[in-house]
């Protein structure tokens, strides 16, 4: 029985699929456009001057976060050697592979995780800057400027780069069922359960948070919100640009990290008749 991959889908498919799944980015993007008067606030933007600035805000995120998911395969090829040893091995639960898609775990926890695991690495760029600089940093520091900044720009980038990269690898691990077996003792884990899941959220939002304690609370969890509505979008379109990108690129990633397929032996007798 030969296994149809979820890769196996025509360019223009997967297009309107992934038009139709990111529609709530477009929901959001929309609002801060139709309505900037109400946004002004959570957009960093006021007037008509701000559909353009919000569009290449949008865009600019997105390219940045888009571009290192063609580097996963690379990323695996290196993480395997750290995982793929002595009696460790990683193995790849078939039937667990691309589970049943819920909105909400695509709409919701993804473009979240991004967004906390973004916010928690730009919080230790900023206390390392502190630092190596002896100088305080101001809570603005994460907040877009009235003018572009090379400075900002470029630390605005590793942190996306770097956020790209990781939250690529976990979710290809969830994604396609990857689990760390133990030759020795038969256990098999998830790996990295717990990062992949809430904790990035979790201190994410609470570095952010921290770093606007000279501030009343109701406008932390202000700048918060607006942090929230610009990133939001661009991490939704990469969460679902990143499932279309494993699905179709599976038997490369698998090969990369060295995972072999453990079919359940009901599948197996199917397939020998």
């Amino acid at each position: 029985m030969k296994r149809v991959f979820p890769g196996d889908r025509s360019a223009l498919e997967i297009l309107k699929k992934t038009i139709v799944e990111t529609w709530p980015a477009s929901a959001v993007l929309l609002a801060t456009l139709v309505y900037p008067v109400f946004f002004s606030e959570l957009t960093f933007a006021v007037g008509m001057e701000s559909v353009g600035k919000i569009l290449l805000r949008f865009f600019r995120f997105l390219v940045i976060l888009i571009a290192p998911i063609p580097l996963l395969p690379h990323v695996c090829g290196l993480m395997q050697g750290l995982l793929n040893r002595r009696n460790l091995r990683l193995i790849q639960i078939v039937e667990e592979s691309y589970p049943v898609r819920i909105p909400w775990k695509i709409w919701l926890i993804r473009p979240f995780q991004g967004i906390g695991l973004a916010m928690l690495i730009a919080t230790k760029l900023i206390a390392l800057v502190q630092i190596s600089t002896s100088s305080t940093t101001a809570s603005s520091i994460v907040l877009p400027p009235a003018q572009f900044q090379w400075g900002r720009f470029l630390s605005a980038t590793a942190v996306a780069v770097t956020t790209s990269l990781l939250l690529s690898f976990l979710w290809s691990l969830d994604d396609l069922g990857i689990r760390r077996h133990n030759r020795k003792t038969g256990e098999i884990k998830i790996i990295g359960k717990y990062l992949s899941a809430l904790l990035p959220i979790l201190f994410g939002f609470y570095g952010i948070f921290s770093l606007f304690g000279s501030h009343e609370r109701l406008l932390a969890v202000r700048y918060i919100a607006q942090m929230v509505v610009v990133l939001y979008p661009p991490f939704l379109v990469m969460a679902v640009v990143h499932k279309y990108y494993t699905e179709n690129r599976e038997l490369l990633i698998l090969d990369r990290l060295k995972a072999q397929p453990i079919v359940p032996i009901e599948e197996q007798r199917l397939t020998i008749a």
